[in-house]
C-alpha cells in the first residue's frame, strides 16, 4: 500500500485500499449499460403494437339524414255484432230533441185550444179568473195524453154536443171514444221509432223474447303518419378534396375507399325508401 495515496474508512471498519471501493462501481456501469438496449427495445416494440389505421381508410367528416313526415286523415273500421235493443238505443240517441218529442208538442199545442174554446163557456166575470188555469190545464193534458187522443176526444165531443146538446153523459162518452179512437189511429200512422219496448232497460229476471243481432261497421277517424327514410349522407376528404357519399346504414367514425377515392360500401343504385307507419286515433 502506498502511504501517498489517501485511505478512506468507516469508523469500526477496516481500511481498505481504492482498488476495493472501484471494483462495485464497474459492476453498477456494466449492468446499467446491459440492460439499457433491452429497455429501449421494449419500448420500441411497444410502439409497433400500438394500431395504425389502414391508408385505405379515411375519416368521416359528418353523417345526416333526413327523415320526411307525411300525415294524413283516414278512417280505421271495424265490424261489430250488436242486438236490436243496442241498435234501438242508438237510433234514438242519433235523433234530435224535435224528432223525439214532437207527439208531446202537437198535443199540448191542441189541448191548449181546446182549453181555451172552453173558456168562453164561463160570463164574463169567471172567464178573467179562470182563462190562463184552463188552458194551461189543456196544455198538460195534451201533452201528456198525445195528440191522437185530444183531437178524437174533441171531435166526439162535438159530435155529441152538435146531435145530444143536452145530454152531457152521452157527451162525456163520446169524447172518450173518440179519443182511444184517436190515439189508435195516430198509433197506426205515426208509429214509434224506435219502438218504446226495445228502450226499457230490462230488470234482473224479466224474460226477454228472441233478439235480432246485425253486423255494424264501425269506423273511427284517425290520422295516418308515415315515416320515410333517406339514405345517409357521409361527408369525408380525399387528397385535400371534400366529397360526398350516401349509405345504406350508419358508416361509422372510418370508411374504407377503392382506388378511385370512393366508399366500398356506398348506395350504388337507388331502392325503395324505407316506410315506417303509426296510427294516431
Amino acid at each position: 500500500m502506498d502511504p501517498s495515496q489517501p485511505s478512506f474508512s468507516l469508523p469500526g471498519f477496516p481500511k481498505k485500499s481504492l482498488h476495493w471501493r472501484i471494483f462495485p462501481t464497474l459492476f453498477l456501469g456494466i449492468g446499467m449499460a446491459f440492460f439499457q438496449p433491452q429497455a429501449h427495445a421494449s419500448n420500441a416494440s411497444l410502439f409497433r403494437n400500438m394500431p395504425t389505421p389502414p391508408e385505405d381508410t379515411v375519416a368521416v367528416l359528418t353523417v345526416t339524414q333526413e327523415v320526411i313526415e307525411k300525415a294524413e286523415k283516414t278512417d280505421v273500421c271495424w265490424q261489430t255484432i250488436v242486438s236490436d235493443r243496442e241498435r234501438a238505443q242508438r237510433q234514438y240517441e242519433s235523433q234530435s230533441w224535435l224528432v223525439k218529442y214532437w207527439q208531446p208538442i202537437l198535443g199540448g199545442l191542441l189541448g191548449g185550444a181546446v182549453g181555451y174554446k172552453f173558456t168562453r163557456n164561463y160570463g164574463p166575470k169567471s172567464e178573467k179568473l179562470w182563462f190562463y188555469p184552463t188552458i194551461l190545464a189543456g196544455v198538460a193534458v195534451g201533452a201528456v195524453a198525445g195528440p191522437g187522443m185530444v183531437a178524437g176526444a174533441y171531435g166526439g165531443g162535438l159530435l155529441a154536443q152538435h146531435f145530444w146538446p143536452t145530454k152531457l153523459p152521452l157527451t162525456i162518452m163520446l169524447s172518450m171514444i173518440g179519443g182511444i179512437l184517436g190515439d189508435g189511429l195516430m198509433k197506426l200512422l205515426f208509429p214509434d221509432s224506435p219502438p218504446k219496448e226495445l228502450l226499457q232497460k230490462p230488470q234482473p229476471g224479466q224474460y226477454l223474447a228472441n233478439q235480432q243481432f246485425y253486423l255494424e261497421t264501425t269506423c273511427v277517424p284517425t290520422t295516418r303518419v308515415t315515416y320515410t327514410e333517406k339514405p345517409y349522407r357521409v361527408t369525408y376528404q380525399f387528397k385535400g378534396e371534400k366529397r360526398s357519399a350516401l349509405f345504406d346504414y350508419y358508416p361509422g367514425d372510418r370508411i374504407k375507399l377503392n382506388s378511385d377515392g370512393r366508399p366500398v360500401n356506398e348506395k350504388r343504385k337507388a331502392g325503395p325508401p324505407a316506410v315506417r307507419v303509426s296510427e294516431k286515433k
